[in-house]
């Protein structure tokens, strides 16, 4: 019995030791944490620098209860069963020769011989071996008396070292924690003060009618950051289904860009506002349409609204407006033969009058064909004479652009548009159906 009694407080001491291991691992894991949270208390405060000590606590802890309790299991306990083993090895023996010994029949002196001779050598044997083994329990039982309470003594140092230089370093920090504390109650204070505005701002806004549009219509040529206007438009494809996309649309740069997301690259719909005309267009299944005309393409658009559609011609005319204000007036523009271009200085000019003049059709006004034209409308790329460049004037920037061949400036873009259209090419497209429609062109001398 009091063998059964001491082999199960040697477990139980196993079983201690195995949570004393799970302690310090999950010690390891505190100081991890702790290490990181106070980092982040450096960071604020630059105060806190001792976060070493905790994990020197958690080492002295585990030096004092695992390595000294380490000792005892791994050498005195296991020497204790080695030898419960060999005691319960030959404590069978002699149960068997103490079988064999009564099963000695008495007609065969020599088996009564034999078998009293081997339960006598079991019997010494198991006798000096129960020695043994009462030996190492009153050993056993001796260390582990002082062993554990020693191991339990220093835990117990460890922990009060622990608790007491945690004490310390709160302390140190109290200050800060004050002034934290106070910095919370003024954010608190600026919070519901915020929040009050925001509550009455949004009662203010509840009281407003939203039926009508209210989207943003307003436009600015001279914005800081370059954008006349934005918003969403519908546009239509160019493709066989003619289908429509909303895209968010910006005029920007004398451009008028798209995107299909916020963060996609933007689209370029019309590189130079310079050489387009805006028009609504009614003609269509769909309201509120427009239309951006340039020399080679054309964009259909829709709004959302009358309003919005206003604004977006309007906004679309005044870039134009603008784009024509910032025209740069200390150079002229001579185009190549290969049509590269090239600056020149005024001087030059009128080699910008032969070589534009020099394009077929171009000789003569692309309106009544008189002869020698030397004004220009660069949006639809062709030569007027000035009677008729004045009738292109009035009729607005938005519908033709006219520019002087000699007296105004020009860009290298608006040349070489110049020299890709010519009034062939565009009478061939507004003038194609003239003899169809037996409508006669006008001459020189045809009245305004």
């Amino acid at each position: 019995m009091r063998v059964f009694k001491v082999a199960t407080l040697c477990l139980d001491d196993s079983f201690l030791v195995k949570l004393c291991s799970g302690m310090i691992e999950a010690g390891r894991a505190y100081v991890s944490a702790n290490k990181l949270f106070v980092n982040g208390i450096k960071d604020l405060s630059q105060q806190c620098k001792k976060e070493e000590i905790i994990s020197i606590l958690f080492d002295q802890a585990q030096r004092s209860i695992k390595q000294q309790l380490h000792t005892f299991i791994k050498e005195d306990v296991r020497k204790f069963k080695e030898t419960k083993k060999q005691f319960d090895r030959v404590r069978e023996d002699m149960e068997i020769a103490q079988v064999k010994n009564a099963q000695a029949p008495r007609n065969k002196p020599h088996e009564v011989e034999e078998a009293t001779s081997s339960l006598t050598l079991t019997r010494k044997c198991f006798r000096h071996l129960a020695l043994d083994y009462v030996l190492q329990i009153n050993v056993l039982q001796a260390k582990k008396k002082f062993e554990i309470l020693d191991a339990m003594l220093s835990f117990m140092r460890a922990q009060y070292t622990l608790f007491q230089q945690g004490y310390k370093i709160l302390d140190e920090i109290d200050p800060y924690m004050k002034k934290l504390a106070a910095e919370l109650d003024q954010l608190v204070i600026d919070s519901a003060m915020e929040k009050r505005d925001l509550e009455h701002k949004h009662a203010t806004i509840q009281q407003r009618d939203f039926s009508y549009d209210d989207n943003k219509v307003e436009f600015n040529v001279d914005a800081p950051n370059g954008v006349v206007m934005e918003g969403y438009l519908f546009k239509r494809a160019s493709n066989a289904f003619k289908t429509w996309n909303r895209r968010w649309f910006s005029i920007q740069n004398s451009q008028l860009v798209y995107q299909k997301r916020l963060k996609d690259a933007l689209t370029v719909v019309v590189e130079d506002l310079r050489l387009c005309s805006v028009k609504p267009c009614e003609d269509g299944e769909r309201r509120f349409c427009f239309e951006v005309v340039s020399p080679t393409k054309s964009c259909m658009l829709q709004a959302e609204s009358e309003k919005l559609r206003q604004a977006w011609i309007q906004a679309v005319q005044a870039s134009i407006a603008s784009a024509y204000r910032e025209i740069s007036d200390n150079y002229y523009i001579e185009l190549g033969p290969t049509c590269s271009i090239t600056s020149w200085p005024k001087g030059r000019g009128e080699s910008i009058l032969h070589r534009v003049q020099t394009l077929p059709g171009n000789e003569l006004c692309c309106d009544c064909s008189q002869a020698a034209p030397c004004w220009a409308s660069i949006n639809l790329g062709v030569l007027l004479c000035i009677e008729c460049s004045g009738i292109h004037r009035s009729l607005g920037v938005h519908c033709s652009k006219v520019r002087s061949l000699t007296l105004d400036s020009w860009e290298p873009e608006l040349l070489k548009l110049m020299c890709e259209l010519g009034n062939n090419v565009i009478n061939h497209i507004y003038e194609g159906a003239c003899e169809e429609l037996g409508v006669k062109k006008p001459g020189p001398s045809s009245p305004r």
